[in-house]
């Protein structure tokens, strides 16, 4: 057998058409696939797909649930970068090729994370027998009773047990909680509650889209003075992580050196991640519509590098003078909630003076 390097070096420097097993079309793998009866909203898992026009082939048929894995590997191997995969979407472990995607996932050691809803310890346990996540994240909205109005009966007591079997899992836990006027009382004395259980309690700021429309954010000032308080209950909580880009502007005034913000590099709205469809639909920022293109139809490569990527790359023109700017950006998924264009209109938090 050719050792892996050898066949690595053909990939790059051959052309699709110019390697042996290059065919036009995938006529043949098409047939086994509709000779098996599966409906044209089947989930199919493209394994090894490389350069193979199969999923092209299979969106012209009319399938649209498909999974190429190999793209995203070759993009980070082309790119030298690390690739990760977060298995989101409500409750991604109710997908009924859950397992399969991520086994194979795993298989190209992408780092895998998941954010859903508390399962059971079972299947926890079949997935850490394939690969441990980096982390599993799930979320509270609140003190129970609150956490129970928004979520439903009983289901902040489910949310700390998993988390308990989480920890006795070895499984990193992470606790999200979504930013609201009615809840921004709550995170404190919830971060307290959860000390000692979860390994990391973040929170985001409400994107006032979906079902979040009917909910509404603090003020400016009021949001402002909560990061202070925040930032000094961090200093006495370990949980307490750090993610809000406009804490840098605290962090500015007070002459301490900036954090990462929101990804490591302040907004990362379609630079170090995109949000994925199960159609190959791309999206800039998985928490408002930001379409860039369809990795499926067009390749990862070509929706990072299109003009649409770009733009949101750039993030908000009103916040290039900003000299926080390269750690911050704010957030356009807030400003998009607010109706305003979000790569022209300033996050309407931000509480930086210019003057």
């Amino acid at each position: 057998m050719l050792p892996k390097h050898h066949w690595e070096l053909v990939y790059t420097t051959k052309t699709p058409q110019r390697v042996s097993w290059y065919q036009a079309r995938a006529d043949q793998s098409v047939r086994l696939i509709q000779q098996t009866g599966l409906p044209l909203s089947a989930s199919i898992i493209d394994v090894g797909g490389g350069a193979s026009t199969l999923v092209d082939d299979l969106l012209h048929e009319g399938y649209r649930n498909l999974t190429v894995l190999d793209d995203l590997q070759r993009f980070c191997r082309d790119r030298r970068v690390s690739g990760a995969v977060s298995l989101s979407g409500g409750n991604p472990l109710l997908h009924p090729d859950f397992t399969a995607i991520y086994r194979a996932a795993a298989e190209r050691d992408f780092g895998l994370c998941i954010l859903g809803n508390p399962a059971p310890r079972g299947r926890i346990e079949e997935l850490v027998d394939i690969r441990m996540p980096a982390f599993f994240q799930v979320s509270l909205e609140g003190l129970p009773e609150h956490n129970d109005w928004v979520r439903g009966a009983g289901h902040f007591e489910r949310t700390t047990k998993f988390l308990r079997d989480l920890r006795e899992l070895g499984v990193s836990s992470m606790v999200m909680l979504t930013l609201t006027e009615q809840n921004i009382g709550q995170v404190l004395p919830l971060a307290g509650r959860l000390r000692g259980l979860v390994d990391d309690f973040h929170f985001n700021r409400l994107a006032m889209v979906g079902e979040g429309a009917n909910l509404r954010l603090p003020s400016r000032e009021r949001y402002a003075r909560f990061l202070e308080e925040y930032l000094e209950a961090a200093g006495r909580n370990p949980a307490l992580g750090i993610k809000d880009n406009l804490i840098n502007i605290i962090r500015r005034e007070r002459g301490e050196p900036p954090f990462g913000g929101c990804t490591g590099f302040g907004c990362g709205a379609a630079f170090n991640f995109i949000a994925l469809l199960p159609d190959g639909e791309a999206h800039a920022c998985r928490k408002f519509p930001s379409p860039i293109g369809n990795v499926v139809r067009d390749g990862l490569a070509a929706v990072y590098d299109s003009a649409a990527a770009h733009s949101y790359r750039g993030g908000c023109s009103g916040c290039r003078s900003c000299p926080v700017r390269p750690v911050c950006g704010g957030c356009l998924a807030v400003a998009h909630g607010f109706g305003l264009e979000p790569l022209t209109g300033r996050d309407p938090l931000c509480f930086f003076d210019r003057a």
